[in-house]
């Protein structure tokens, strides 16, 4: 029958690469609810309950744009580096690095970050599996390399995934049309190069890519005693990185019908290719902007290239919903809180307790510090936030740096949830408090002197 192209065998193998990954999110259910039950308790000295009542459940509905774009900013990411094409590159770039202990931290962070400010799947996924890699290419030489900091090294890409190319943020307030930019008309917009060639924004992410590897070198253990290597439990790869990466088998052709041929035909990919290609090609040449509804098409044009059979595309998008799974349900409740604050006229008394501390931009980065321990998901945590800074009325760029910059940082906190470090065989979970407690006071200290200098 059409579209029935993978084997009952294939789906259920428990050790396939999807639903191992499958737990590589975190639980985001339990804290939106308690916000959006600390948003209700808040408020009920400046609403009635029937307007509580009526917010709470119908908020969501102006925002269903965003969310909608938010969980294809997840889904289509990793629907195009969870392929084959990709995986290819990079094998290609672990054949080319170093398997010393040193070697392996620093250029597993290195590229993790790198790759992170240009997409966040590149960076986070393309981190995680490199550095995975090239552990197994060590232990086969004998080389010890202490696993939990390569891990970590893979996890860096959440610091500055939120400044890059694909900062949700970003890319919510470049919109000018008001698909996904919801606050177009209070605090217009912000153009992606304003926000990436911030000086405090450009200079750290320079200063990050470069330096943060280090910090991780100098805390690798020099004791052979002390090295937890990769366990054969933690591996997650299957052959290469592109053998993992490599999800999609067809039925055999003998028994395709005409559906089957349409789903697995190359030349309806690279058709749609094409007309997408040409189509984003002459939208941007013509001046168009980077905004989150044209790198959503973006992707989906790569997605396909990088996939290739149709079929093989739509597969992988289901898979990678494992990637939404932190904000599809609790966004209803994000958007609650977004409605409670903005119906009870809260988000100008929170911008002013900011701008009273004489420096809204560090207040700023701490308030999304402590948010996002709560908010996973960046995009949904500017949701929030957004609105008090613009009612701050401060430099909205600048602030849109710092709370990129505390949800990146937030997040590598959740990190244990994204990647389950703490069911990592022999990784002590005061070990990753240590390493996560280094990177942040580090990232901290260097955000904060750039935000006060510039």
């Amino acid at each position: 029958m059409s579209g029935e192209t993978s084997s009952p065998e294939t789906d259920a193998r428990p050790d396939s690469f999807v639903p191992t990954l499958g737990k590589y999110f975190p639980e985001s259910l339990g804290t939106a609810l308690l916000l959006a039950v600390l948003a209700l308790v808040v408020t009920i000295p400046y609403l009635d309950t029937g307007t509580q009542i009526e917010m709470f459940s119908t908020g969501f509905f102006p925002l269903f744009t965003v969310q909608m774009l938010l969980i294809l900013f997840w889904v289509l990411g990793a629907s195009v580096v969870e392929s084959p094409l990709f995986g290819q590159l990079l094998d290609s770039i672990v054949d080319v690095l170093p398997t010393s202990q040193a070697g392996i931290i620093y250029t597993t962070g290195f590229v993790s970050l790198l790759f992170g400010w240009i997409n966040w799947a590149f960076g986070l996924i393309g981190g995680i599996f490199i550095g995975q890699r090239l552990c197994q290419r060590a232990k086969a030489n004998g080389t010890p390399v202490h696993y939990p900091l390569v891990l970590m090294g893979g996890l860096l890409a959440l610091v500055l995934m939120n400044q890059g190319l694909s900062s949700p943020g970003g890319l919510i307030m470049a919109d000018d049309t008001g698909l996904a930019n919801f606050m177009v008309d209070d605090a217009g917009s912000i153009g992606m190069t304003e926000f990436l060639f911030h000086s405090a924004n450009l200079v750290s992410s320079f200063v990050f890519v470069v330096t943060l590897p280090l910090v991780l070198v100098y805390l690798a253990p020099d004791e052979e005693t002390e090295i937890e290597p990769l366990d054969d439990r933690e591996e997650i790869l299957q052959g290469s990185i592109a053998e993992t990466f490599d999800h999609y088998i067809p039925l055999p052709r003998e028994e395709w019908e005409v559906g089957d041929r349409l789903e697995n035909s190359l030349l309806i990919t690279m058709i749609t290719v094409a007309l997408g290609a040409a189509s984003v090609t002459w939208y941007f040449a013509s001046g168009g902007a980077l905004t989150l509804p044209w790198l959503m098409f973006t992707l989906v044009i790569l997605g396909l290239l990088a996939q290739g059979p149709p079929m093989a595309f739509r597969e992988k998008t289901e898979d990678a919903t494992k990637w939404a799974n932190h904000m599809a349900i609790p966004f209803l409740l994000y958007a609650a809180v977004f409605a409670l604050l903005s119906e009870a006229d809260l988000y100008g008394t929170i911008g002013d307790a900011i701008a009273g501390t004489g420096l809204p931009y560090v207040s700023s980065y701490v308030v999304a510090f402590v948010l996002g321990l709560l908010v996973p998901d960046p995009g949904s945590q500017w949701v929030i936030q957004g609105p008090a800074m613009v009612a701050a009325d401060v430099d909205l760029v600048t602030s849109l740096v710092s709370v990129m910059y505390g949800a990146g940082v937030s997040n590598l906190w959740l990190a244990f949830l994204f990647a389950s470090v703490l069911t990592i065989h022999g990784f002590d979970w005061r070990e990753f408090v240590r390493y996560a407690g280094v990177v942040t006071g580090y990232v901290t200290v260097v955000v904060v002197a750039l935000l006060v200098i510039f």
